[in-house]
């Protein structure tokens, strides 16, 4: 009787051109989207190098857009404008101010004059990406974290408001003489994290940095009256945050992923 069942066994048993079944508790890959993202953001910048000098801080906007390839690279420009009130304006306007440091008008008045850092930084980016959380394109809902490097131009002047008119020792073509207006290429880094829900909320926080290499563009700083340095660095370390406009790319045929167990 052993002998028996052991024979029904083996006559059950599958030979070498029967095809067995396929398992049904295979996971099937999951197709993680690619992204459009849109950032607009706001922050504070500490100055180093050449430019602190007269620009110790600033508050930024951190505006951009980019494409993020499945949550591992991303592809895009950064644009970066200067809006700090915050000036240095101690021997800003040089011998035409008396012990007093005041400017006066043509009614002999003290001037009021307003100082403010504009400017901007515009660049190319590209960074790597890891995904803490990674997504799918049933479950769009992600954690990542980036590194992102880039480079472009960087622009930075001193603009002067006051009653025009009234301060001939500032306007028209005098005002190029106090600006101290530079251009030129520039470098930034960031380190950023993000979490993006198309359905709700999604937001951004980064820490940066970048590094102008600008050139003066007047011949004459009449502050100082001498000609300002012909090439600088210019430093600049920020911290910044703010909303995400996500957009998923989806491929034609392509649907929203199942998963099997």
């Amino acid at each position: 009787m052993l002998c028996g069942c052991i024979g029904s066994i083996f006559a059950q048993s599958p030979g070498n051109g029967t095809l067995l079944p396929a398992p049904t508790n295979l996971k099937k890959p999951l197709i993680r989207p690619n992204w459009v993202s849109l950032h607009l953001g706001s922050g504070y910048q500490v100055n180093a190098g050449a430019w602190s000098n007269r620009y110790a801080g600033t508050a930024i906007f951190d505006l951009g857009a980019e494409y993020q390839h499945k949550e591992k690279w991303l592809i895009g420009f950064n644009y970066m404008p200067y809006t700090g009130r915050t000036i240095n304006t101690d021997s800003l306007y040089g011998g035409i101010v008396g012990p007093s440091q005041n400017l006066f008008d043509i009614n002999g008045n003290p001037a009021v004059i307003r100082t403010y850092l504009r400017g901007y930084n515009a660049c190319i980016v590209m960074g790597r990406m890891w995904a803490l959380r990674e997504s799918t394109l049933s479950n769009p809902r992600t954690w990542t974290m980036s590194v992102v490097g880039g480079i472009g131009r960087d622009e930075h002047y001193t603009k002067f408001q006051f009653d025009k008119g009234r301060l001939p020792q500032l306007e028209n073509d005098f005002t190029q003489g106090y600006d101290a207006y530079r251009r030129g290429m520039c470098f930034s880094e960031q380190f950023r994290l993000q979490y993006i829900n198309p359905e709700v909320l999604s937001f951004y926080v980064g820490l940066g940095s970048n590094q102008g290499i600008t050139k003066a563009t007047r011949d004459w700083d009449f502050g100082t009256f001498r000609a300002p340095n012909a090439k600088q660095l210019d430093l600049g370390f920020n911290i910044s945050g703010g909303l995400i406009i996500p957009i998923i790319i989806r491929k034609s045929g392509v649907i929203k992923d199942a998963e099997y167990f």
